[in-house]
């Protein structure tokens, strides 16, 4: 099997942590490394560092290098931003190019900012998948069961069974309104989309050819020139390009907890909790202070009598919300970003 792990997105979902220069699949909420480092750890079991790629862009190549070192011999650089179909495609092609791979060898392609556990049962149901037949000419993708009503996630319907826990797609969904998400709970059939894909190089280039022309196109050429007339590529999605296009859409659900992890009630979700059911990271002193995650930085941060909070200190700035809200974030960065802060030493 061959891995690409997708580490070029932006976002600035977690702010102030996450911004343009420092977004979130470099964070760091565990001593045990940052998304990106534990997204290549939960590998280490079963391949070789040789058989992965990284997928970034030139503006985070370097951090890539930092926090991987010789984990990351093979990185792939987007000269821009183009979404994940044209990631994909480009790290594909290194792959047939660069990389020895056997006619129908797998490749499995994740993001890099994801929270999965249990890691042991994740990488089970991968062996599973990929030793399939119908993992030799579909493109597979996986599910997670709903556990509350996400307006965040697109969603996955899925049909008939095809093998063992693999079913048919019926269809793709974008972030549902709230009545649908809570409908979607209490149905067997629908699931979460985590953004991962399985296929052949086979599979992906006819599949390619036939429903993204303009990036087949430039498949045919090499790597490097591919790389060069980047700047050519549409700027379209995975999911967009392909998976909600194809008739050869599968879908494997697992019974896994997962998280994007792209917001700050996200994260207070898949952290350790002390007895209070507090995430503290940092120099905390928390008295009477129930449900709530606080992260302080340089200062020491200490409340009372409060529940149900967010409190994120940087170097910079302060954020302060009800839990519930912190998926608005995105406003209120928006709302700084038209503000005259030429004052304030506040970096995005």
């Amino acid at each position: 099997m061959k891995l690409i792990i997708l580490a070029g997105g932006k976002g600035k979902r977690l702010w102030p942590f996450s911004k343009d220069t420092f977004p979130k699949q470099f964070l760091k909420f565990e001593e045990d490394g940052s998304l990106l480092q534990k997204t290549i750890q939960r590998f280490s079991s079963i391949l070789s560092e040789k058989d992965i790629v990284i997928s970034t862009n030139e503006s985070y190549a370097i951090l890539v290098k930092k926090q991987l070192g010789s984990l990351a011999p093979h990185i792939v650089v987007e000269p821009e931003g183009k979404n994940t179909a044209p990631a994909i495609a480009l790290s594909v092609k290194y792959i047939q190019e660069k990389m020895n791979l056997e006619p129908n060898e797998p490749i499995l392609v994740i993001p890099s900012d994801h929270f999965i556990e249990p890691e042991e049962v994740f990488l089970s149901y991968l062996f599973k998948v990929s030793n399939s037949p119908a993992s030799k000419d579909c493109l597979i993708t996986f599910g997670i069961k709903p556990t509350r009503p996400e307006t965040g996630y697109g969603y996955i319907e899925s049909g008939s069974k095809i093998d063992k826990s693999i079913y048919q797609v019926e269809r793709f969904i974008e972030k549902p309104p709230l009545k649908a998400a809570r409908k979607y709970i209490c149905e067997s059939n629908f699931y979460w989309n985590s953004g991962m894909f399985l296929f052949s190089l086979a599979t992906f280039s006819k599949e390619l050819e036939k429903y993204a022309p303009d990036i087949f196109q430039q498949f045919l050429s090499s790597f490097e020139t591919m790389q060069s007339n980047f700047s050519n590529m549409p700027f379209i999605s995975f999911d967009f390009a392909l998976m909600e296009k194809t008739t050869r859409a599968l879908v494997c659900p697992m019974d896994v907890s997962w998280s994007d992890v792209g917001s700050w009630d996200s994260v207070y979700d898949v952290m350790p909790k002390d007895l209070n059911q507090n995430v503290k990271i940092g120099n905390v002193v928390a008295i009477d202070t129930k449900n709530s995650l606080i992260i302080g930085n340089k200062k020491l941060v200490s409340t009372l009598g409060l529940k149900d909070i967010i409190f994120i200190e940087t170097d910079d700035a302060i954020f302060l919300s009800k839990k519930g809200k912190s998926q608005e974030v995105k406003k209120l960065v928006n709302k700084l970003s038209n503000l005259d802060l030429s004052n304030v030493k506040l970096k995005f």
